[in-house]
């Protein structure tokens, strides 16, 4: 019983007594803190946390009497004495960690914390990577650089910059912090351009080279982003190299603020450099808390028990400590249990000192108490949020001013930038939108205010290479100038005008391409542009599809034997019975042929008697007659309307007959007709310039020539411009233009696409046009002349010369004959006055002038009858001869030959010295440290095994000899491989091999660098591990950079344009993908979506992932993970259905690693990839090889993995090692180790540390291993300048099937390819994308069609399309009743070209506006940009405005603003009829009727009776003669043959004129003139009239602000009705002097209201209309390219036929009734004969009436034989007397004055 008793009391006094010590606070609570102490932020840290501590410890409100003990290493600013140090601490069985600040360390000791389940608090590690999801003990009471960066973003998409350059540390705090602003910064269209990374310790003369060539490159913002430097090198160097001037731009993130703050006094000095820098300082809200405590720190300062600054850091240092006291509260308060345990990781190691370190039992809790910690503190409110960041990140802006630090702003994740504090905008509703962001003023470098460029080409460094067509035809768009090297043409000018409005000085260089001869092809002058030959091209280029997908473009800125037959009949039939058909040969020759021509003008001499002879001669005059009435109306037509025909009538026309088709060379034309029309190359014949575009159409296809040209229509215009004789058929058949090409992301081709609309948009550009092509007048100047067809001397010149050619020969040849004809005379008939020799000579000149005169006013017959009387004939004299000689000049041309350089490639031999060490030793220990369980692990060990064997059985090598390795399991631990590597180093290793792991990589280099030890990876190939961070790491696989950019060549050649990275969130993920987004930006491809998982994610954790992914819209997936757990995520993928058609699954190298090392092949497994294309590592055949494989072949019975190429990589890696040592030992290196200075601190510990030896030789072996050149299993092992090995290549794979085939191979030599590289390296590189080439590819759900790769995510969410709600012009677009719910022509063009994209696109429209009025389209733009529509589609015109915030289409429809005005007949003027010639024609004309008619006397009056007479008869008949030709009435005969000649001569001409007279006169009074008192925009601006402009339109705008028309005078209007009843009032009753709208509205309106009103002027805007989209929508570059190709289809103009009418307005009425004439017409003509008749008549009358009255009885005439009458009989009556023939009245008046002379002189 007393047992029974005594057995509970036991047991109650033993749960007494142990649960008191339980609950026992413990006195002392140890915390940890590792930072360095000498630094910017460890030095106000330290005293920070020290003050806490002292706080925290005198505050009996917390903690209840414990004593919160702080234990601090310093970490050296060294990852390794960060390691050593956290090792220090945690041996003292710390609950919590604080720091580092270092972001590297803390990636360390993170490894750390989180194997030993320490929590560590950083107040400074803001590395945005260091997560929660990869350390989960890890949090952060400062804000992560993910806010940072995000704020610096949205800093320069304020300024509007879109490309910056960045310099950052290269580490993981600059390398991540940067990875996040390029995200950031990709979200608002910008982009890192060129990134300059530095060592931790860099050196200042390399530096300032690398900052030096940064001035080559475009952008002049510059992100600087590296630790708290207090010297402020960075920016010291660059105002040397004056780039702390006007122009320049600098940011710093926090680490400036950080530096600055710790200066105690501010440093003036370090403030000098810093003018003008904008900078970033995290956000510390006023309290009165803080104000405290800065006041504390102040006196601190003044007793010198402070010597720095207080900044940020040491805020939240203070406030750390305070977090980590509230969780340790809370912990013993719920808890209680601090015990600590042996790690399970270490069991293994117990034997060691690191076997020492336990693991916080109660770290988990711990955590989560201080996750779940709320208190407010001198930084703020302390809260953590899921991610395990302090909440509501901000920052100050601020602005170096002077000597001041200027606070210009805020920024928080919250509201954006902002001049208020975050805290006063918490209440308000988000306003983190562009619209609402608001800073204050900034002093930028160089003391100016005004917001700088941010991007030019600097003067003094290498121009832009600008490519130009050396064309050889049509020289006016483009050409260099041969005698000076200059270049010129429309495009040139165009480009210049562009440039001056661009914000920035653009130095350039044009380089001609061609070869001078013929003109150069076009495709490869773009290919030069992608290929990098230039930087850009100008000229005549024209945009089409196959261009774009290479370039960038800017805006385009830019349709007679007849005679002869009849006259030898009519001999024929005349000559027997007419005499003036017979007489000499010689006469009757002249005589045919004069008759015959003269019957063309009526005027033949000769008669016809026979009766054969007349009938001949009535059917040649009718013939003759319908002749010159054809050539009158054919010339009536010609002049009024051209009449043009052709079989050919169009393209299809074209297309379907065999006629060859001529194409200019070098014209996309060639391939466009081949591959999109599919006319058959042997049709197309290439044309080099216009004259053999003439040549090639007159010939015809029967003559070798062609049937049609097809050209782009400026050269056709220029070509037609200068020949009449073909013209344009059919329809424009494809819509493009002209753009200037730059390289992908070119700023300048955004910028010049810019300045081409604001060229447009002030006319500029249409003056550039005028000032080329317009120099003979426009075409449409021409048809807009009042009187269009008035003749000018021009066109009738040539027949002028030819009748005056013709009649001075006829008058030479007259002189020269009469002059002979008087020697003969004068030596017959001598004058006696010229033998008289008193007489002087000059009279003896006048007398022989005289005679000479009164010779030729001789008859000829009279002077022949003299000759021919004579009996002795004198010798004939005979005509003088003239020599006419002509002289020939040989222009000999020397072309120069440019003499090319040959570039010389010289090769580097690497001596060895050949030496051995006698006392080195006989084993070398090598170690290996990796994880052996692991697909890369399990195939890895055997091969260093086997390696070992090798290299210890081969007596060539190390000489006796032998490798000893030493194998380290790291258990897929960065803890465990930071402790391994640890301990290999007691084991005097002198080189590591491993680890496959780019995690543990980091670590372990870490380590390997101190202690000196090369560290030959054969798996890890993250590319940040960089020589410059990790000297002893040395590669011996390819880096991931490579295996990225093949990626990056695989997307961009099946041509998608976005993906969706899948990776572990590890350093090995992370940076792959960061390389792989560089790579994809470069192809001009990008990650849509980053989708990274925790390396240890669970099956339902990668489910959540990919179920998101799957709503997305990118189909094309890059897998990136870690071979251990990658099949996870296809197994998944299969489940949700994501492996079927239409899906893109890309994997890295870890798919074929792991299908390699797979013994037996899983079906299963492998139908989860089906269709999966993956790369893998290119390992070469060789002998060596096969003989490997065959080895390991038979110890896979033993129960190793498959053979995968890492294996091949971890064999070389010993071999490599061992090539290395033995040169190392042959030039007398030596094994010796010596302590680490370093850690002699470290000897109290019982880590003993201390015993960690630094390999002396480690060096000499390192540089050994880095020149080592030899050639292993993987091909050659030797490395470049970045330690790298060369010639990188993969492996192309396709899974299908049991297994995988080759589809091809990549290399950084030649790019995708079929052809292995090791043939290719034989062939000069080309790793040109044309070039590229692989085997077809059998994508998932067994397809061979390429996938879309492109979808609209597949979550219910169609694409939302505003569509305006027109009132007006609703052919356009319009409201409709259909299925779409709208109709028109946009509608129809958006639906055609989304049909032509490679993936569905679901949509739906929206119309906006109120259905009562137009709605405005800017505000409709908006609307897109505020995110109301996805997209907006209809009339919206592209204008610069609206492409700053919006990004549009290719245009679909060309546009520009135009003038409608009204228009008044011009009536016919009663002096018409004078209008069809100039004043100059009607002169000249004039007189040639007298000068022929002068010749004419000439030749005829010495010869002709009706030539003679007295000199007024002789000068009547000269005139009356010439004018009377005019209408063939001239009664005059010419007897002479000369005299014949010059008639029919002059004849001919004068028929022409008068036909033309006649055809220009018809034609005047054919087409309707039209006149308008607004001739154009100067005459409307002029003017104070009211301007009416459709609702909605950008014209309003245009009017305001470009051409500065006051709004009053401008009219609303809103539909065709109002635009007519407002032209048809005018201004002086309400209503518009004009319309200005654009030419689509205007050509619709003039249609429908047949003509009614003209446009008056030109367009005086040139633009288009474009699809509008949000900012970098994939559709808007997708749809340019499907609208491009609709143009090149034709289906674009079919759209446009099918709702626009065709009709034009021409300037002739359809009224018969308007165009007949009426006397108002003619009156001037009748006033004129009126007048002659009149004054005639009067003349007539007067002289009739003087001749009455002379005229008495006494005229009568009596007969003698008469008896006189009694009465003189009567005056004959008036008429009587008028009806007398004129002789019979002259000779009575002679008869009577003979009669009364007769009686005068009778006595």
């Amino acid at each position: 019983m007393r047992h029974v008793v005594a057995l509970p009391l036991a047991l109650w006094v033993w749960v007494i007594f142990h649960g008191s010590v339980l609950c026992q606070r413990p006195a002392v609570v140890n915390i940890g803190a590792v930072f360095t102490f000498d630094s910017v932020i460890g030095r106000p840290a330290k005293v920070a946390m020290k003050v806490a501590v002292s706080d925290v410890n005198s505050d009996p409100r917390i903690l209840n009497g414990t004593e919160l003990n702080l234990i601090m290493g310093d970490a050296k600013c060294s990852v390794f004495m960060g390691c050593i140090a956290a090792f220090q601490v945690l041996e003292r069985q710390v609950l919590a960690i604080i720091g580092p600040q270092s972001s590297s360390i803390a990636h360390m000791i993170s490894q750390i914390a989180n194997g030993l389940q320490v929590p560590q608090i950083s107040y400074a590690a803001t590395d945005p990577t260091l997560s929660a999801l990869q350390f989960p003990f890890f949090l952060r009471t400062t804000h992560s650089d993910s806010y940072q960066m995000a704020a610096m973003a949205d800093l320069i998409d304020y300024y509007g910059w879109k490309e910056v350059i960045v310099i950052f540390v290269d580490d993981d705090y600059g390398r991540n912090g940067m990875a996040a602003l390029d995200d950031e910064l990709e979200k608002r269209g910008s982009k890192i351009s060129y990134k300059l990374p530095l060592p931790t310790e860099f050196n200042v003369r390399d530096f300032t080279e690398m900052l030096n060539k940064s001035k080559l490159i475009g952008p002049r913002v510059y992100v600087v982003h590296v630790n708290p430097d207090p010297s402020f090198r960075i920016f010291s160097i660059a105002q040397k190299l004056q780039m702390m001037t006007r122009g320049y731009v600098w940011f710093a993130t926090d680490w400036l603020c950080a530096t600055l703050d710790s200066f105690s006094p501010m440093n003036q000095t370090s403030l000098r450099f810093l003018q003008g820098v904008v900078g970033l300082r995290q956000h510390i809200p006023q309290s009165r808390k803080k104000d405290a405590f800065v006041s504390q720190w102040r006196k601190m300062q003044k007793k010198g028990l402070v010597s720095s600054g207080l900044n940020t850091y040491g805020l939240y240092a203070y406030d750390t400590v305070w977090a980590v006291a509230y969780a340790i509260d809370k912990f013993l308060k719920e808890n209680g249990n601090m015990s600590f345990s042996e790690s399970d990781k270490l069991h293994d190691m117990r034997a060691t000192q690191f076997g020492k370190l336990e693991v916080f039992e109660n770290g988990n809790f711990l955590r989560e108490q201080l996750l779940q910690i709320n208190f407010t503190g001198l930084t703020g409110r302390i809260q953590f949020d899921p991610e395990r960041n302090v909440m509501n990140g901000s920052y100050d802006v601020i602005n170096i001013v002077h000597t001041e630090i200027r606070g210009v702003g805020y920024w928080s994740n919250y509201s954006g930038l902002s001049v208020l504090p975050p805290e006063d905008l918490k209440g308000e509703q988000n306003r983190n939108s562009l619209l609402d962001q608001k800073l204050r003023i900034v002093t930028w470098p160089g003391g100016i205010t005004e917001k700088p460029r941010g991007w030019e080409i600097a003067a003094n460094e290498r121009p832009l290479r600008l490519g130009i067509p050396k064309r050889t035809s049509f020289v006016d768009f483009v050409t260099e100038l041969n005698t000076s090297h200059k270049v010129q043409g429309y495009c040139i000018d165009v480009f210049n005008a562009a440039l001056k409005l661009v914000p920035y000085n653009v130095p350039h260089t044009f380089i001609p391409f061609g070869d001078g001869r013929s003109n150069p092809h076009y495709d490869e002058l773009v290919q030069k542009v992608a290929d990098d030959v230039f930087d850009g091209v100008v000229g005549d280029v024209a945009i089409v599809t196959n261009r774009t997908r290479i370039v960038d473009f800017t805006q385009p800125y830019a349709a007679t034997a007849a005679f002869v037959m009849i006259a030898v009949v009519i001999w024929i039939l005349e000559h027997r019975v007419n005499d003036d058909f017979r007489g000499p040969p010689k006469r009757q020759l002249i005589t045919m042929f004069l008759f015959s021509f003269s019957t063309l003008f009526k005027t033949n001499q000769e008669d016809t008697r026979s009766t054969l002879g007349r009938i001949v001669m009535v059917v040649w005059l009718f013939l003759l007659m319908v002749i010159t009435s054809s050539y009158t109306a054919s010339l009536t037509s010609i002049l009024t309307v051209q009449q043009l025909s052709s079989p050919i009538t169009g393209i299809d026309s074209l297309i379907a007959s065999d006629l060859p088709i001529g194409y200019q060379v070098g014209s996309f034309a060639f391939s466009y007709l081949r591959d999109s029309l599919y006319v058959h190359q042997s049709r197309l014949v290439s044309l080099g310039s216009p004259e053999a575009y003439e040549m090639a159409l007159r010939k015809g296809p029967k003559g070798g020539g062609v049937a049609a040209i097809v050209d782009e229509l400026p050269y056709v215009e220029l070509f037609l411009e200068k020949q009449k004789d073909f013209g344009v058929f059919g329809q424009t058949f494809t819509k493009s233009g002209w753009g200037f090409a730059f390289q992908k992301d070119s700023p300048l081709a955004a910028d010049l696409s810019t300045a081409i609309l604001r060229l447009s948009e002030t006319g500029t550009l249409q003056k550039i046009h005028e000032n080329w092509f317009c120099k003979m007048g426009c075409p449409g100047w021409r048809r807009r002349k009042s009187e269009p067809n008035q003749l000018h001397m021009i066109s009738f010149w040539g027949l002028y010369l030819l009748c005056g050619s013709i009649t001075l020969i006829a008058l030479l040849v007259f002189l020269l004959r009469t002059i002979r004809q008087f020697a003969r005379y004068k030596r017959k008939k001598p004058i006696q006055i010229g033998d008289s020799p008193s007489v002087s000579s000059n009279t003896r000149c006048s007398q022989v002038i005289y005679n000479f005169f009164d010779f030729i006013d001789e008859k000829e017959e009279a002077i022949k009858k003299m000759f021919k009387q004579q009996e002795n004939p004198q010798p004939q004299f005979g005509l003088l001869s003239v020599e006419c000689r002509i002289v020939r000049e040989a222009l000999s041309i020397y072309g120069v030959d440019a003499i090319l350089g040959l570039l010389s490639f010289s090769s580097q031999c690497w001596a060895q010295n050949a030496s051995v060490s006698s006392s080195a030793a006989n084993v070398v220990n090598i170690g290996a440290v990796f994880t052996l369980n692991s697909f890369i692990g399990r195939a890895a060990q055997p091969a260093i095994l086997a390696a070992i064997d090798d290299v210890n059985s081969d007596s060539s090598i190390l000489e006796g000899r032998k490798l000893n390795v030493i194998f380290q399991d790291t258990n897929c631990s960065g803890f465990l491989g930071t402790v391994e590597a640890l301990q290999l180093m007691e084991k005097d290793v002198v080189a590591i091999i491993g680890p496959q792991s780019s995690g543990i990589a980091h670590v372990m280099s870490h380590v390997v660098n101190e202690f000196h030890i090369p560290l030959l990876s054969f798996g890890a190939t993250d590319p940040t591990l960089s020589a410059l961070q990790f000297p002893y790491f040395l590669r011996t696989t390819q880096s991931d950079y490579y295996q990225m950019y093949a990626i990056a060549d695989l997307v961009d050649f099946f041509e998608w344009r976005e993906v969706i990275a899948i990776f572990v969130d590890d350093d090995y993920g992370r940076n792959g993908i960061s390389v792989l987004g560089d790579a994809l930006a470069k192809k001009r491809a990008k990650i849509s979506y980053k989708a990274a998982f925790t390396p240890g994610a669970t099956k339902n954790e990668i489910s959540d992932l990919l179920a998101g992914v799957n709503l997305m819209e990118s189909r094309v997936f890059v897998v990136h993970v870690n071979p251990d757990s990658g099949l996870y995520i296809f197994s998944v993928a299969k489940v949700l259905g994501m492996l079927n058609n239409g899906y893109v699954w890309i994997a890295t190298d870890w798919l074929p690693s792991v299908l390699d090392s797979s013994e037996t092949v899983d079906p299963d497994q492998m139908n989860q990839l089906q269709g999966v294309v993956a790369l893998r590592h290119h390992i070469p055949d060789s002998d060596r090889k096969k003989s490997f494989t065959s080895r390991w072949n038979k110890l896979k019975n033993k129960g190793i993995s498959g053979l995968n190429s890492y294996a091949f990589y971890a064999y070389d890696s010993v071999s490599l090692v061992a090539h290395a040592l033995d040169v190392f030992f042959k030039e007398g290196g030596n094994i010796s180790f010596s302590s680490d200075p370093k850690l002699h601190d470290t000897n109290g510990s019982k880590l003993q540390l201390s015993t960690l030896h630094t390999f002396d030789g480690g060096q000499k072996l390192l540089q050994t291993l880095i020149t080592t050149n030899f050639t292993g299993l993987s091909g050659q092992i030797q490395f470049d300048l970045e330690k790298n090995l060369i010639h990188p290549a993969y492996d192309v794979l396709n899974i299908g099937g049991t297994g995988f085939r080759r589809i091809g191979y990549w290399s950084n030599y030649s790019g995708l390819s079929v052809i292995t590289p090791e043939i290719l390296y034989t062939r000069p590189p080309n790793t040109s994308s044309s070039n590229h080439h692989l085997y077809s590819v059998i994508w998932p759900g067994e397809i061979t069609a390429k996938p879309r790769g492109w979808v609209f995510p597949n979550n219910g969410k169609p694409l939302r399309i505003g569509v305006p709600d027109r009132v007006s012009f609703k052919d356009f677009v319009a409201r409709d009743k259909g299925p779409l719910g709208v109709r028109g022509y946009c509608i129809d063009i958006f639906e055609a070209a989304v049909n032509l994209l490679p993936y569905a696109v679901p949509h739906t429209y929206m119309l906006y506006g109120n259905g009562l009025r137009n709605p405005s389209y800017d505000d409709l733009v908006s609307q897109v940009v505020g995110n109301k529509f996805d997209a907006a589609v209809g009339d919206i015109t592209i204008v610069t405005n609206r492409t700053r915030i919006v990004d549009f289409t290719q245009p679909f429809m060309e546009s520009g603003l135009v003038i409608v005005a009204t228009v008044k007949e011009t009536k016919s003027s009663p002096w018409a009829f004078l209008k069809p010639f100039t004043v100059q024609m009607w002169c000249v004309t004039g007189a040639f009727f007298i000068f022929v008619g002068a010749v004419v006397w000439i030749l005829e009056h010495r010869i002709n009776q009706e030539f003679r007479g007295p000199p007024s008869q002789q000068l009547i008949t000269i005139f009356w003669f010439s004018f009377s030709t005019m209408f063939f009435s001239h009664r005059e005969n010419t007897v002479s043959t000369l005299g014949r000649l010059v008639l029919i001569i002059w004849l001919f001409v004068v028929l022409i004129i008068n036909s033309s007279y006649t055809a220009s006169l018809t034609s005047i009074l054919t087409v309707q003139q039209l006149t308008s008192r607004i001739e154009g925009i100067d005459s409307l601006i002029s003017s104070n009239d009211k301007i009416g402009v459709q609702d909605g339109s950008f014209a309003w705008n245009y009017l305001i602000e470009e051409l500065n028309i006051p709004v009053s005078r401008l009219v609303h209007l809103k539909d065709q009705e109002e635009y007519a009843d407002a032209l048809r009032l005018g201004p002086k009753e309400g209503g518009v002097a004009a319309i200005v709208d654009e030419l689509p509205y205007i050509q619709v309106f003039l249609a429908k209201l047949n003509c009614a009103f003209r446009i008056v002027g030109q367009e005086f805007t040139k633009s288009g209309w474009g699809f509008a989209f949000q900012r970098d929508s994939p559709l808007a570059v997708d749809l340019s390219t499907a609208i491009l190709q609709l143009s090149e289809n034709g289906e674009l103009q079919r759209i446009h036929d099918k709702w626009l009418s065709n009709k034009e307005c021409s300037s002739q009425l359809s009224q018969v009734d308007e165009n007949r004439l009426s006397l108002s017409s003619f009156w001037g003509l009748f006033l004129i004969s009126g007048i002659a008749c009149f004054v005639a008549l009067t003349v007539f009358f007067f002289r009739t009436f003087c001749q009455y009255r002379r005229y008495g009885p006494e005229e009568k005439e009596e007969d003698d034989n008469e008896i006189d009458s009694p009465r003189r009989p009567p005056r004959p009556g008036c008429l009587v007397f008028i009806d007398k023939k004129e002789e019979e009245i002259k000779e009575a008046l002679k008869r009577k004055d003979s009669k009364q002379r007769a009686s005068n002189s009778t006595p």
